[in-house]
């Protein structure tokens, strides 16, 4: 990727800035009155929260501010928090459908600072540069040809959850999300269109609530996408992502995250695990017999081809955690040395396989998706 020009950066981030980098010029705007900050000499259950009002909210997209202390050696400090989406702020009708990229940083930059200062707070573009991030979201709008629900329900099936060390797995929605669940790392992988459609009637069902967006849906035909998410909910997350991902961490600051590489190979090592955990689903839909047959030439010995044929045609029916939880939640050694070799073997005729390959590719080049205004999308 030699050239980041129109290269997808990221969606959510909440920045966190010192109250000394800002002035408040509307006290009003916060809900409890910031006094109380100091009043209560820095109690960590206080937040006051600055949130656009309806008239403003029809205008533009605002981010979100609250005010909250942290404890300190000899004290506490007052920090601002700034959260919002990049794509919205720079699309109007406000919408993340669309992606920004790396050359769109200055705009985000000077829109954020002129929507902040118009919810009454001062904050210089270099400190929103500069300023940590505290949580962020890498992923990608990927432009399928076949119905998002067909390739959840197809990796709903595997045993993802274990090689992402997630906690809690969730499949919504009648179908249309998963969601793979850890403190404070999640992957999410849903129905982009099927999502923004639900937050129009009922935001608390969405994935994500700010997705009631006011996109001309007919405008965009018969195209679907499925959009993988990567949500990291603080700075050692973010660390541990960017790392497992290959690349040397910066410093946290907005102008070093907002960055397609980094958003590219984050979301890439990710959607590689979950492919990777997902590989005996593809041999499942082999003919048992082919699949015996093919072991037998292979040279396997005919108990363990046997072996093998009747744990992927198990599979096939129940997935890897219900038979998991059939075996007490624990498997042998014997299962598990099964489980390598299934991985070994290479999946012939998979009828998704060629569809995920290209979700693998359009990750890969990582273009922004562009919405031209009353036509079809266009990917640039």
């Amino acid at each position: 990727m030699n050239d980041n020009k129109n290269k997808n950066v990221c969606d959510t981030c909440v920045l966190l800035v010192d109250y000394a980098d800002i002035t408040i010029t509307e006290l009003g705007r916060f809900s409890p009155n910031p006094q109380i900050l100091w009043d209560m000499q820095g109690a960590e259950a206080v937040t006051c929260y600055n949130f656009a009002t309806r008239e403003e909210q029809q205008q533009h997209y605002y981010p979100k501010l609250s005010l909250s202390s942290v404890l300190r050696h000899g004290g506490f400090s007052v920090k601002l928090k700034i959260e919002f989406s990049a794509p919205k702020l720079l699309h109007f009708p406000p919408n993340n459908l669309e992606e920004v990229c790396d050359a769109d940083f200055e705009d985000v930059i000077s829109i954020l600072a002129l929507r902040i200062h118009e919810m009454g707070v001062e904050v210089s573009p270099q400190v929103l540069r500069s300023a940590q991030v505290v949580r962020i979201d890498f992923g990608k709008n990927v432009l399928v040809k076949v119905a998002p629900c067909v390739i959840l329900q197809y990796l709903n099936k595997a045993d993802i959850s274990r090689r992402l060390d997630c906690t809690k797995v969730s499949y919504r929605n009648e179908g249309h999300s998963l969601h793979f669940l850890s403190r404070h790392r999640n992957v999410v992988i849903y129905d982009k269109l099927r999502d923004i459609q639900k937050a129009q009637y009922c935001k608390s069902r969405a994935v994500n609530p700010e997705n009631a967006q006011m996109i001309d849906l007919a405008a965009l035909g018969s195209n679907q996408y499925l959009r993988i998410e990567i949500q990291l909910g603080n700075s050692e997350n973010i660390r541990q992502a960017i790392g497992k991902a290959g690349i040397s961490a910066p410093e946290l600051t907005f102008q070093n995250l907002f960055n397609s590489q980094i958003c590219r190979a984050v979301t890439l090592t990710y959607w590689n695990e979950i492919l990777s955990a997902v590989k005996y689903l593809q041999l499942s839909d082999e003919d048992a017999g082919d699949l015996f047959k093919r072991l037998l030439d292979h040279k396997y010995k005919f108990l363990k081809a046997l072996q093998l044929v009747g744990l992927v045609t198990i599979l096939k029916k129940v997935g890897k955690r219900e038979l998991r939880m059939h075996s007490g939640n624990v498997f042998s050694p014997a299962i598990y040395d099964l489980f390598r070799m299934i991985n070994q073997l290479e999946p012939r005729n998979n009828w998704l396989q060629q569809d995920l390959e290209a979700i693998t590719a359009a990750i890969d080049e990582n273009n922004t998706i562009i919405l031209r205004k009353g036509k079809k999308d266009d990917l640039s």
